[in-house]
């Protein structure tokens, strides 16, 4: 029976045997020194523990074969290595057989003719190193199994004969051992070789495949709309090609040995990539601006290569031009961070810069809050319009910016953030962050009273301060703000124009807060909630498509109440739940005896979405109502995709496989990102007021609007603006290709029977056979829901 040792010998073609047998040698000459080292260090431990026991004539004898046997077995592989004996492999696989013979013998004569004479300690001493002579000849000439099935053999066979002499049975047992570990070892000889053949042979096509996928590299360069680098072992540019060059804007010949890092320009980027390709380590879409006059961004991606694990050879990858992708996502980045109006730092900037200070600041450091609120801001709106409104905030914030400045104080680190509205913040921290910002809130009141003339119109104004200094009032972020908040109320209580220091006694407001939440737990019992509804207009027909259900609370003392007022309270509390769920089975029934198809939308809270019945109430209401569920959109903020993140989506997507809508509200005013777009497949983005509002007179918002416009058509998803107020505006929005539009020029918000009118028996043809039909269903889901509780 043929092995398969030798199938697998016989299945590497005839011409490429050779070339096999000569890698086989030269794997084994490597470790020819190590070999012949390991065999006589065995050799002249058993001369110096043999002297004086056994004749010097044979351990003399022994010695010197074993070094000439050596010398011989180095020669040879010298020979090899200076590449004089390459060329006849097969004579060469006899001179190492015959020489693996010679050495196997020799030390098989020891084991076979001295083990019989010497001591015990002797004996075992001798045992051992035939053992360990054995194994180490298997081990170093592996890639040569018949020479390691000579010299494994004859040593085994050796030292099987100077153990049968002993006549013991423990010598027997010995002995069986020893022929079988030694025929293991040769097989594993066996098995060595022909992986490394396989490894070989592999090696090979890989090397043939790397020059067909160079060629095709080579033609996708060409055809292709990226660029393919290589760096030597010095991080140098090598094989630089014309279209490489002429989109850097430099010749062939002056990149080609440029170190690579110096494309690009001087900053964290580039210390990054340096620090990465000096690691080795792989880069994969790395944005980096281009050296030069020109604002361009490069993408990189690649990975070091390699001759071996250590040898290290150089750097291949694949660049990309994305200047415009990096633009436009920096414009969408500056949204979020970034106040659209008055170009300060937005609340979420604000945050996260409070963060950090407090938590990175020393023992010793000192920070002082200071909240702003411009004085009577609402009469402007009234009086003057938002546009004037507008333009009024925008130069509020650039003498607040600029009294900053020109405030003294040196290198102590300051922030001024417009928090929404009329409301601003500035941070000061330093050693002197207190004094500093006692100061501050002085000049600013006297500032602050000097008119300012708003297209024609000279607006008193001024603003109330409150201040929180950390750590004496607070060391979180939370209570600092709170009680900055406390000592701004405290300052318009006072009288306005004036600043407040922080006290514990100022928790008026505080209970004011307690009061109003403790009535919002019963507005719900007690039919205090009412149910608003403000048009959805399709911009290209304007005909209202649409309802956005708003919620108001009509207190019994105070009146109406403001949603900006009790939902923060509602959504502290938990109470927005049991609130949210009255709006979601009003606004479907409401929604559910109109005649037509016009849809309704519907707010949802980051709290509500945290809540388990949020699913279970939708259902049942869709089932109740009986309404399309492609008529209902529910709208939630990106605060929604900032925590509890993969929870919230997974919510998200299973309300989408009830056929309804999900919209994103707000765009632009929070956290947005466009991985933000990527996290989920929103159906609608709604392109916050603030935006809209500067159509008419800033270019940056007309950009702005665009760009999330064009962004939005490119995802296939729907934009809705809000706050359109004339049509100019309109007008915009349509040239930009905006789909939808709401706003006080179509419509403000009005009780729901403003725009639907009660008619008797309207309601009960419209929704009592729904209604019919769907409790059957909603029965069915309440019983499933015990069943399996």
């Amino acid at each position: 029976m043929v092995s398969k040792h030798a199938v697998l010998r016989t299945a590497v073609p005839a011409e490429l045997r050779e070339w096999a047998d000569n890698r086989l040698i030269s794997a084994h000459t490597r470790i020819v020194k190590s070999m012949v080292l390991g065999g006589m260090l065995n050799a002249a431990l058993i001369v110096v523990s043999l002297f004086g026991e056994y004749s010097s004539i044979h351990l003399a004898l022994f010695f010197f074969s074993m070094l000439a046997a050596s010398l011989h077995r180095l020669w040879l592989a010298e020979g090899i290595a200076r590449g004089r004996r390459q060329r006849r492999p097969e004579k060469m696989l006899v001179a190492y057989q015959l020489n693996s013979l010679w050495l196997g013998l020799t030390f098989a004569g020891t084991m076979a003719f001295w083990l019989p004479d010497l001591s015990p300690g002797s004996q075992i001493l001798l045992a051992i190193c035939g053992v360990t002579q054995i194994a180490s000849a298997a081990y170093t000439v592996r890639t040569l199994p018949r020479s390691a099935t000579i010299y494994v053999s004859t040593q085994a066979l050796g030292l099987t004969v100077g153990l049968a002499t002993l006549g013991s049975w423990s010598a027997l047992a010995a002995i069986a051992v020893l022929l079988a570990a030694s025929g293991l070892l040769i097989r594993m000889a066996f098995v060595a070789r022909d992986l490394f053949i396989t490894r070989i042979m592999g090696d090979r096509e890989l090397a043939a495949s790397a020059r067909t996928v160079r060629l095709l590299l080579n033609e996708y360069e060409e055809s292709g709309s990226n660029w393919l680098f290589e760096l030597d072992r010095q991080g140098q540019l090598t094989g630089v090609s014309a279209r490489f060059a002429e989109a850097f804007g430099a010749s062939s010949k002056s990149l080609e040995g440029r170190q690579f890092e110096t494309l690009f320009e001087q900053g964290h980027h580039r210390e990054a990539l340096s620090t990465a390709m000096a690691q080795g380590r792989a880069l994969r879409d790395d944005v980096l601006p281009l050296a030069g006059p020109n604002n361009c961004w490069w993408s990189v991606s690649g990975r070091p290569c390699y001759h071996s694990v250590e040898d290290k050879i150089g750097f291949r990858g694949v660049i990309s031009d994305v200047t415009s992708q990096y633009l436009a996502e920096s414009r969408v980045h500056h949204m979020a961070h970034y106040d659209a109006l008055t170009g300060l730092p937005n609340r979420a900037l604000f945050n996260q810069s409070l963060g950090d200070l407090l938590d990175e600041s020393a023992d010793d450091t000192n920070l002082a809050l200071l909240l702003l609120d411009v004085d009577h801001f609402k009469s402007v709106n009234d009086m003057f319009g938002h546009p004037t409104g507008d333009a009024f905030l925008r130069a509020i914030s650039e003498r607040i910016s600029a009294t900053v400045e020109d405030s003294g104080l040196g290198g102590t680190h300051r922030l001024v953030s417009r928090l929404g509205g009329d409301e601003f913040a500035i941070i000061v921290s330093g050693d002197s962050a207190c004094d500093h910002g006692v100061r501050l809130a002085e000049r600013l009141i006297q500032v602050m009273l000097e008119p300012m003339v708003i297209e024609g119109h000279e607006l008193a104004n001024g603003v109330s301060i409150g201040i929180a200094l950390a750590p004496y009032h607070a060391e979180l972020k939370q209570q600092l703000v709170s009680n900055a908040d406390m000592a701004l109320y405290a300052a318009k209580n006072a009288g306005r124009g004036t600043w407040e220091m922080f006290e514990p006694g100022m928790d008026a407001a505080l209970h004011e807060r307690h009061a109003l939440t403790r009535d919002l737990r019963h507005a719900v019992a007690r039919g205090e909630l009412r149910m608003f509804l403000q048009p959805l207009v399709d911009v290209a027909s304007e005909a209202m498509t649409g309802y956005e259900a708003l919620l108001r609370w009509e207190h019994p003392t105070q009146g109406m109440v403001m949603p900006d007022t009790f939902i923060p309270l509602a959504e502290e509390t938990g109470l927005i739940v049991p609130i949210g769920e009255w709006v979601i089975r009003t606004a479907l029934s409401e929604a559910a005896s109109w005649d037509s198809a016009q849809t309704i939308a519907i707010n949802l809270s980051p709290v509500q979405l945290d809540s388990p019945n949020l699913l279970p109430v939708i259902i049942n209401a869709l089932a109740i109502s009986g309404i399309d569920p492609a008529r209902v959109e529910f709208e939630i903020t990106e605060s929604v995709l900032l925590h509890n993140s993969e929870t919230n989506i997974a919510v998200l997507n299973r309300l989408h496989d009830l056929g309804v809508k999900i919209a994103l509200d707000d765009f632009g005013t929070g956290y947005a990102s466009l991985n933000y777009l990527l996290t989920f497949p929103f159906d609608k983005i709604k392109i916050d007021r603030s935006f809209i509002s500067g159509l008419s007179s800033r270019e940056d918002s007309r950009a702005i609007v665009g760009a999330v416009i064009s962004l939005a058509n490119q995802l296939g998803m729907c934009t809705l603006a809000e706050g359109v107020e004339d049509a100019a505006q309109l007008a915009s929005l349509r040239e930009h290709g905006c789909q939808m539009v709401q706003g006080w020029l179509f419509g403000k918000a009005e009780p729901s029977q403003h725009y639907h009118p009660v008619v008797p028996g309207a309601t009960k043809t419209a929704v009592v056979a729904p209604l019919r039909r769907a409790r059957k269903s909603a029965s069915t889901q309440t019983y499933s829901r015990r069943a399996q509780g």
